[in-house]
């Protein structure tokens, strides 16, 4: 197979939507999913009378306890995408005799917060490495770390992740990072960062390597 043909069917993978769907179906039912188990905390919490969170009794802890996990492996299944993303964008360099960083195809096409001038990939793959590797990290989060600890910290922090707070606060201000500036909610996560981006690099790559014809 040519470099010409290779490049285009790897273009069209990202493009297809039936190669995606598994995945971000998946990811869409861990956001079902975590939108119920919150509306269960915040109705036990209404119950209680919506005391201060020195007050919240056992099954309130638990329950928001469990919506952080489930942010975070959300959060883990879209870095997954976006990794496989990367990967694809890479070789389709490599075949075309370039090259480009990870960093540079995790900001290519991609949507940014403007508050923040962050990406929306750079935040889902910044919440996952938080949720992976957070308990590597120092309890102040200040002390010496290697180079990529700091990077991922740097991020988090902007997006509003304190090591004060716990899981569910730190990952759920990635989630109002994204899907807040597209007055969108959790739901929308896998549609804004896998879906979308996919689709916008695939039309640039066709403009770039001037992939007009199908094979």
């Amino acid at each position: 197979m040519d470099a010409q043909t290779h490049t285009l069917r790897l273009v069209q993978g990202l493009e297809d939507l039936l190669d995606q769907f598994p995945l971000s179906n998946v990811i869409r039912s861990h956001a079902e999913l975590t939108e119920q188990t919150l509306v269960a905390w915040s109705e036990r919490l209404r119950g209680l009378g919506y005391p201060g969170r020195k007050f919240w009794d056992y099954p309130a802890e638990l329950m928001y306890d469990e919506a952080g996990v489930l942010v975070g492996a959300m959060f883990v299944l879209i870095q997954a995408a976006i990794t496989e993303t990367v990967s694809i964008v890479k070789r389709i360099y490599e075949l075309n005799g370039q090259s480009i960083r990870k960093d540079a195809v995790m900001s290519l096409e991609a949507e940014i917060n403007p508050k923040l001038g962050l990406s929306y990939v750079a935040i889902a793959n910044g919440a996952a490495n938080f949720y992976k590797h957070r308990f590597e990290w120092p309890e102040d989060w200040d002390e010496s770390v290697s180079t990529q600890q700091q990077a991922t910290i740097n991020l988090v922090r902007v997006v509003g992740m304190s090591p004060k707070q716990d899981l569910a606060d730190n990952l759920l201000s990635a989630v109002r990072a994204i899907a807040n500036t597209s007055d969108g909610n959790i739901k929308d996560l896998a549609g804004l960062i896998v879906e979308k981006w996919r689709a916008r690099l695939a039309l640039h790559l066709r403009v770039q390597f001037a992939l007009t014809q199908y094979p």
